[in-house]
């Protein structure tokens, strides 16, 4: 009984890590189901673009926010929590206005304001409950929001992207209540002890600029090649982007959780004397993931003809699946690699990688006949990752034989 007892304690983590990812990556695949069903081409596509902004913000919310918590657990005091989340939603809507100001001049779309402060109430109160260990309520708030986007979608039909996203920003609100019930899990009780060894604004900040760097040119291959389409004369290609990586999201959110809940783990082991141990771990972490993604990317060049016609109705047809056999796999390598930076504290190496990453990509768009189409920018996605991927391993080989610093 004690070792069955031991066995479900080591299985647990994962599985309801995995169970949570899953279940958070249905509600964004119902999302653009639902989307792509209530409105025309051409407004899916602008919808794509506005929801791919908000992509941009989750990128600064996992760096300054999420991943630092998970290390760490707790902040120094109140105030420094309260600071650096309102300095991530401070920076999102800075980006969204320059945004506004180079594709709608002279017009404010206040629907991405709305976006931008609901989704950031939503993805705080995740990452508060999954510090606090919350798995059950973390599943359950995935699943009301799925049915809450299948409903009101659904029920409501929209008539523009401007009132389906406005319902969508409006579904984050209730969310407000667990940010406000679980501030507990991660704010010290007042007056805050003096050796507090707590995140502060500075730690967070420090460590979320570079990491929120390097996830801003991986954005670049994703949401803003959505953005660059669905803003363009022919928009009806960013929303058969949005489609082709809405497919992506189930195997990225499992991998995302895998590496999440060993993070903690390689970080605190990484540099430790006897290392070999956490170097085989995260090496057999970073095999299984590009396995897990390359069957997945078989499944669904396979399958993805009927999924793309049962999900997203007849107008999407006559999309292409062939680079599913082979984009995955490399997209969820980089992914697993992420990790091993994180653990190893390169944010530079790893904004290093990412960069070389993006301009490999931006070379091949700006190379690509026009117009430029979604398969095209699949492409140059592609090759953009497999460069950033290739230049991890080489990092990642050298640093891991390097000898220990101080020692």
């Amino acid at each position: 009984m004690a070792r069955l007892s031991g066995i479900r304690k080591r299985l647990g983590g994962p599985v309801f890590a995995i169970a949570d990812q899953c279940i958070y990556s249905a509600s964004q695949l119902l999302l653009s189901f639902a989307l792509a069903r209530v409105l025309s081409p051409s407004d899916f596509g602008i919808a794509s673009a506005f929801l791919a902004v908000v992509s941009f913000q989750y990128i600064l919310h996992t760096a300054m926010v999420h991943e630092p918590l998970l290390i760490r657990r707790f902040y120094v005091s109140r105030s420094a929590a309260w600071t650096s989340w309102g300095l991530v939603a401070l920076f999102s809507l800075a980006g969204y206005l320059c945004w506004q100001l180079i594709v709608f001049p002279g017009q404010l779309r206040w629907v991405g304001v709305a976006l931008i402060v609901g989704y950031e109430i939503f993805w705080l109160s995740r990452s508060l409950l999954l510090t606090g260990r919350r798995y059950a309520m973390l599943c359950i708030t995935g699943v009301l929001i799925c049915v809450g986007y299948v409903a009101v979608l659904g029920v409501e039909k929209p008539a523009t992207w401007a009132e389906a996203l406005l319902l969508v920003s409006a579904l984050q609100l209730p969310f407000l209540v667990l940010v406000l019930l679980n501030l507990r899990n991660v704010m010290p009780a007042l007056p805050a002890a003096k050796d507090a060894q707590g995140l502060t604004v500075k730690e967070s900040m420090g460590y979320g600029w570079k990491a929120s760097l390097s996830q801003f040119m991986s954005w670049i291959m994703t949401g803003g090649a959505i953005l660059l389409l669905g803003s363009s004369a022919d928009s009806e290609q960013g929303g058969l982007l949005k489609i082709y990586i809405t497919f992506l999201l189930p195997m990225q959110y499992v991998l995302a959780a895998l590496g999440y809940y060993l993070l903690p783990q390689l970080a605190a082991r990484w540099h430790a004397e006897d290392r070999r141990s956490v170097h085989r771990l995260f090496v057999m972490f970073v095999l299984l993931g590009f396995i897990i993604a390359e069957l997945a990317g078989v499944v669904l060049g396979l399958l993805g003809p009927h999924l793309v016609v049962l999900a997203f109705g007849e107008n999407y047809r006559h999309m292409d699946f062939s680079p599913f056999y082979y984009a995955p796999a490399i997209f969820g390598l980089t992914m697993c690699l992420r990790t091993g930076f994180r653990a190893a504290a390169r944010p530079g190496a790893l904004l290093f990688c990412s960069v070389v990453g993006a301009v490999v990509f931006g070379i091949a768009m700006l190379a690509a006949k026009a117009p430029v189409s979604y398969i095209q920018t699949i492409h140059a996605m592609t090759l953009g990752f497999a460069c950033m991927a290739a230049l991890m391993i080489g990092w990642l080989f050298v640093f891991m034989r390097a000898p220990r610093q101080g020692t």
